[in-house]
């Protein structure tokens, strides 16, 4: 038996431990149960028989408790196995309080017997659900698991062998269980202790990134700080609309982040292992944010020299096909219809006159056919539209014959660069035509303006949706054109709610 000192000594650690948790982290479950673990235990020693529910409360304590260990940190159990270990311990403590109250019956009598070894199956899959998540953690969920884990351990397995040890005659110290116990209240003030510890080494991240030296960067002076090696810093870039990261990649937000604003406007997102605890890891971005400012400048920078790059490299390549295009039109087309007409007026100077004048006017027509054809080239190349009524025209006639009906806003600025225009009017082009052919859409609306030294062309369709740059050629080949000129193109098109395209061009004349 514990001594009556022990028993309240266990349970005041459990209940000052769960008071303060709630004190400093009132969202978590945690201090809650901590703090019902201690009433539990108290309960359980000192009531001998009582009402149903009060005898529950009592012997529902191991319950708690390992609901505690299996759901740390937060006390949420997230994944499916952890919650049928932890209904399993639940489901033992009613089945036994059941069976203590009505122990007289014969049927009770072996759910009783069979305590132990229910205990000790129960408390030793939670200690292996425990070191397999300890071993597939990160190093920054390591850091948080490894003092709560080593008391675990300690106290399941001092409490699974306490009541055979006992039955068997022995007479084990009393204090060995109640240290064994009390380990993991302590573990969890601990881990809050390290939490204000982290806390203060926010005041250095200042201190570090200030001192000039070369390999101060934001990014790993935040890993260092919040203890997480994997951590990576996304810098915004609005022209691009997308983060980037420090060296200009584009960067997928497909984990768990905090957002850095500075006056309402976004800077930066940093990527972290969600263990985390988020009010440090907002202190620490609040301590950086100038620098992180800063850094997103350059990253902003070096995003538009990649870009420039690789808008480089595929007007080259569009350049080369275009060429290719070209010539093979000219080869198959206009060249071949030319030698015709050389050979027919060389065959008319070799005949009589009468035939001769027959063949003259082959030839004048093969011309003409020529002239038709070297048209549709130069076509090709540009818009002959754009040129005789400018962009204003050339809208309004693709809107007039596009399906379905299109309902039309411009609001151009007095001049926009030829460049500009026939990229717009490309746009609108393939934007129209994607959804005469794919969005079987009742109603498009295409706007046009132009603000702040830059043209906006907007693209929307009420049709299935569904439309993915990387997969149709047509956007793609679009995006690379908007690219090559400094613009930037967002498409969103989710299934059954329509495509929206909007391209972002500069109009800087």
């Amino acid at each position: 038996m514990l001594l009556p000192f022990a028993i309240i000594a266990v349970s005041l650690v459990y209940v000052v431990a769960g008071v303060i948790s709630r004190r400093v982290q009132p969202r978590n479950r945690i201090g809650l149960l901590l703090v019902l673990v201690g009433v539990g235990w108290l309960l359980d020693y000192t009531v001998e028989d009582g009402p149903l529910l009060l005898m529950l409360v009592a012997k529902s304590w191991p319950s708690l408790l390992g609901h505690v260990l299996v759901g740390f940190p937060t006390g949420r159990l997230l994944t499916l196995p952890r919650r049928l270990v932890v209904a399993a311990g639940y489901a033992e403590s009613v089945v036994l309080c059941v069976a203590l109250e009505y122990k007289h019956q014969p049927w009770t009598a072996s759910i009783i017997d069979s305590e132990t070894v229910m205990t000790a199956v129960i408390g030793m899959t939670m200690l292996v659900l425990q070191l397999h998540r300890w071993r597939c953690s990160s190093m920054a969920q390591r850091r948080t698991l490894t003092a709560m884990l080593g008391a675990t351990a300690v106290a399941i397995i001092a409490f699974v062998v306490w009541e055979p040890v006992e039955r068997a005659g022995l007479n084990p110290p009393v204090v060995v269980l109640m240290l064994a116990l009390s380990g993991i209240p302590f573990a969890y003030l601990a881990g809050l202790l390290r939490r204000r510890i982290d806390r203060g080494e926010v005041a250095d991240l200042v201190v570090r990134l200030s001192g000039g030296s070369p390999h101060a960067g934001v990014q790993e002076a935040l890993a260092a700080t919040l203890h997480d090696p994997g951590l990576r810093v996304a810098y915004w870039v609005a022209e691009q609309e997308r983060y980037v990261d420090p060296d200009g990649r584009p960067v997928t937000l497909d984990s768990v982040h905090t957002r850095v604003d500075r006056g309402g406007t976004p800077v930066a997102v940093v990527l972290h292992d969600p263990v985390l605890d988020l009010e440090l890891v907002d202190a620490a971005c609040a301590a950086v944010g100038l620098a992180l400012e800063n850094e997103r400048l350059t990253a902003e920078l070096r995003a538009k020299v990649r870009q420039l790059a690789d808008s480089r490299a595929k007007v080259l390549r569009a350049a080369e096909d275009e060429r290719r295009r070209l010539e093979r039109n000219l080869h198959d087309g206009v060249q071949q219809r030319l030698l015709s007409v050389a050979m027919t007026l060389g065959l008319a100077e070799t005949v009589p006159p009468e035939r001769g004048r027959a063949l003259a006017g082959e030839a004048k027509q093969a011309v003409l056919a020529t002239i038709d054809d070297v048209r549709a080239v130069c076509h090709g190349i540009h818009p002959p539209v754009l040129t005789e009524r400018g962009l204003h025209g050339a809208v309004r006639e693709l809107t007039a014959l596009a399906e379905p009906r299109v309902d039309l806003t411009l609001d151009l600025p007095a001049t926009v660069p030829p460049l500009v225009e026939t990229t717009a009017s490309y746009v609108v082009a393939e934007a129209l035509a994607n959804v005469t052919k794919h969005a079987e859409a009742s109603r498009t609306k295409v706007v046009i303006s132009g603000r702040d030294g830059r043209l906006v062309v907007e693209v929307d369709d009420d049709g299935r949706g569904g439309a993915d740059p990387r997969r149709g050629s047509g956007l793609r080949g679009l995006g690379e054109r908007v690219e090559a000129n400094g613009g930037t193109m967002r498409v969103v098109s989710a299934a059954s709610t329509g495509t929206s395209v909007r391209v972002v061009l500069p109009c800087a004349s």
